[in-house]
C-alpha cells in the first residue's frame, strides 16, 4: 500500500562504486536551476515524466569526507530535494531489482541502507542527513 511506499527511496547501482546510490546530480547556481536540472536528470535518466513528479527542496549538509575515486578528503554540500512520484512507470517492481535504461534499480528503506556495509561505509552522511530531514 501507499504506507509501505512512503519511506521507501529509488536507488540504482553504480558499478564504478560497486555500491547503491540515490539518485544524485551535481548542483550548480540558484536552487531554481538545480531543480530545473534535477527534473531533467530523473526525466532522461530513470524515464520519469516531467509531470508525473513533484520536487521540493529539503536543505542542505556539508560534510568532508574521504574520496575514494580521488584518493583525498573533499568536502561535499549536498543540497537535498525529494521527488515525490504520483505515477510510477508501468515497468518499476515495488519488490526486487528492475530496469531503467541503463541502470538496475531498487526500492530501500533508510533501515535496507543502514544495515548495507558499503552504502554506510561510502554514504552515512547522506543517510544521517535523510534519517534527520525526512
Amino acid at each position: 500500500g501507499a504506507d509501505e511506499q512512503a519511506n521507501r527511496y529509488l536507488t540504482y547501482y553504480d558499478q564504478q562504486w560497486a555500491c547503491w546510490f540515490l539518485p544524485n546530480h551535481s548542483s550548480s547556481g540558484s536552487y531554481e536551476e538545480d531543480k530545473t536540472k534535477l527534473i531533467g536528470y530523473m526525466t532522461s535518466e530513470f524515464k520519469i515524466p516531467s509531470d508525473a513528479f513533484d520536487v521540493k527542496f529539503v536543505g542542505t549538509s556539508t560534510n568532508t569526507k574521504w574520496s575514494t575515486e580521488h584518493n583525498e578528503e573533499r568536502t561535499y554540500d549536498y543540497r537535498l530535494y525529494t521527488a515525490t512520484v504520483s505515477v510510477l512507470p508501468a515497468d518499476w517492481r515495488l519488490d526486487g531489482e528492475f530496469i531503467v535504461g541503463s541502470k538496475r534499480c531498487r526500492w530501500m528503506t533508510l533501515d535496507d541502507m543502514r544495515n548495507d556495509p558499503k552504502i554506510y561505509e561510502i554514504n552515512s552522511d547522506v543517510i544521517q542527513m535523510l534519517g534527520d530531514r525526512i
